[in-house]
């Protein structure tokens, strides 16, 4: 089941674009989730996520996590570079504020 139940503009209207621009800039890391360690080992997909902290727009300290997914392709392509990521074109699937 792919996680991120917000859509980017709902991310921005919870935290603001300031927030939303700087988790689409960290580098995610493979959550585990879903396949293990960046490889798929067979499942369709792999999950990464990125998080920030942030402040809603009640002012509370939150988190904002993006999710992508990869498939198996890709996660081979990610291998064949050296785990470098810049091989693939990262497409935020959702996000989540906590």
């Amino acid at each position: 089941m792919k996680k991120g139940t917000l859509t980017r503009e709902q991310a921005i209207e919870a935290v603001g674009e300031a927030a939303v621009l700087a988790v689409e800039a960290e580098g995610c890391e493979p959550t585990c989730r879903v396949g293990y360690n960046g490889a798929c080992q067979g499942d369709a997909e792999c999950e990464w996520t990125a998080g920030v902290s942030a402040k809603d727009a009640d002012g509370y300290s939150v988190r904002l996590t993006s999710y992508y997914y990869t498939s198996n392709a890709e996660d081979e392509a990610i291998a064949e570079h050296d785990g470098d990521g810049s091989c693939i074109d990262w497409e935020v699937e959702g996000y989540d504020v906590d």
